[in-house]
Order: C-alpha cells, then structure tokens, then sequence
C-alpha cells in the first residue's frame, strides 16, 4: 500500500531534521578539535603579541651586556624558564631609548641617570657598580695622574708625555665616538672634564678598539671600563688611589659609575622577576666576577 501524501511529507521533514542535526554536531565537533589543537602560527604570532610568550630582552651599554647579562640570562633561564631573547650592545643610549620605547625588556646605562631621564622610566635598580680605568701603554714610565691632569690631556691643554714626567712624546687620546651615546663618554666627561669638550681625539667604535691600539701606542692613552682591560696596557693611580674594589668602597678612588638596568614601565611579573634576581647573591658574584656588587 502507497504511503499517503501526509504520510510522505512528515517522513521527509524527519529526514530533514535528522540531517540537520548531523550537520550542527560536525560544526561544534569542529569547533571543539580546534580549541584544543595546537595553536597555528598566526595564533602564535596573536599569543607573543598579547605578552604571553615569555622572554625578556636587553639593549644598551656593553659593559653590562658583555660581562654580566650573557651569564645572568643563563642562570635565571635555568631557573625560571624565561630566556633572552636578544642581547645588544649599542650604548647606553640607544639602550634607555629602546626601552623606554618597549623596544627591550631592559636598557642598560653605565652612568648615573639624569633629572630628566628619571621621569621617563617606569623603574630602575643598580645592579652594582663599574670601577673606570684610565689606560696607558704598558711600557709608559707614568704611572698616576691626577683629575686635574687628566683634565688638561682629555680636553688637549697638554699634549706631551714629559709634562708629566714621563718621555717626551705626543699624548695620542684614544676615546669611543664622541657623539656614539656611550655612557664611558658621558661618565667621564661629567667625572674628569667636568662638562668640558673633549680636545683633539682618536675616536673609534668600541672601547676595546682604543685600548687595542693603546697597546700598540707608546704614547696612548684611553678611558674604559677596568673590565675590558687587556694585555699591553696598565690602569693608572688617580689621585693617588689605584682602580680596585677596596678604594671604590671606601671613596679614594674617584672614577666609579652605577651599572643601571631601566624599564619602560613599574617592573612586574618576568621583569620585576629578572631584577629582583639580579640582586640575589648568585647574580650578585657574577657581578662581582669584574665590577664591585651593589650588595
């Protein structure tokens, strides 16, 4: 017996309704592989774009990029699991500018902060303190100046080395690009020349560019951070206090600078978390491994 035409139409509208329902579970189905699959790529790129990547970064001075950061990184990765994503060196300014930019977790400043530059960051902390050295070639009879000496040589009152009783020979000034934003410029200009210009200068790109020449120069002299120190070449007595970490404690010695880690914003989470860590007696040795601790 022929189904009615009633008959028909309702088998039809369950058929229907039946593939509808086949349609609406593949779609949440759908929907929920994709919520619990690994994210693609683009999520990814999302993910790092909303802070949930964790890695830090720094930029700035390569006194503390070179000697402190690398080993610090490794130590805090190993154990926290945050690493570094990139480690620069391009002076303390472009460090301050590239994190008060959101550029680099950290910008790195070998010198006191100005007024100005304070208001600008959200947190900073010393994380110890760079003794500078003023270097001469290692043969040189010279073996302390005063400021005031330091002074005439650095801004080209005086040119030769017999002034100071050593040979008559021309004092070559060996210094890091006079306008290349290295805090060593700056630290000892405010320091030594007291904001006066520098003289007549050999400028090349890094500190252990001048003190490589100085090596080769009998009459030579360069200032740099005591840590990129090198054969060839001898610190001298300033002021009669030697460079070490004895007279920088007790004041005798007069060319010291704080060695500045700076954010853009009040520190929290990862940030506050590698700060903190650089205050801890593990981080603290490996400060100490060439500069004096802040603790």
């Amino acid at each position: 017996m022929r189904p009615s035409f009633m008959q028909r139409n309702v088998c039809s509208a369950a058929q229907h309704l039946l593939r509808s329902c086949w349609i609406v579970l593949a779609v949440v189905g759908s929907a929920v592989a994709a919520a619990s699959a690994p994210a693609s790529g683009a999520q990814v790129m999302e993910q790092e774009s909303q802070g949930t990547a964790r890695t830090l970064s720094y930029e700035g001075a390569t006194t503390i990029g070179n000697n402190i950061i690398p080993d610090a990184a490794r130590l805090f990765t190993a154990k926290t699991g945050v690493a570094f994503s990139a480690i620069g060196g391009a002076g303390a300014d472009a460090g301050f500018k590239a994190a008060v930019e959101g550029r680099a977790s950290f910008g790195g400043v070998a010198r006191e902060l100005t007024a100005a530059e304070k208001t600008k960051v959200g947190g900073s902390e010393v994380i110890g303190y760079d003794v500078m050295g003023v270097f001469v070639y290692a043969g040189n009879p010279v073996t302390s100046l005063t400021r005031a000496h330091l002074k005439q040589i650095f801004t080209g009152q005086i040119s030769n080395w017999k002034q100071f009783g050593g040979p008559d020979r021309s004092i070559t000034v060996y210094s890091e690009k006079l306008a290349g934003g290295r805090a060593t410029v700056k630290a000892f200009k405010d320091l030594v020349l007291c904001s006066e210009n520098y003289g007549p200068v050999k400028e090349l790109e890094d500190a252990i560019d001048c003190l490589k020449d100085v090596t080769q120069d009998p009459g030579g002299i360069a200032a740099s951070s005591m840590s990129f120190a090198v054969p060839g070449v001898k610190a001298l007595a300033v002021d009669g206090a030697t460079p070490n970490a004895k007279s920088v404690q007790d004041g005798s010695y007069p060319l010291k600078r704080p060695l500045v880690l700076v954010t853009k914003d009040p520190p929290t989470g990862d940030v506050k978390a590698f700060l903190d860590f650089m205050l801890t007696p593990e981080a603290q040795a490996i400060v100490a491994k060439k500069f004096v601790p802040a603790r």
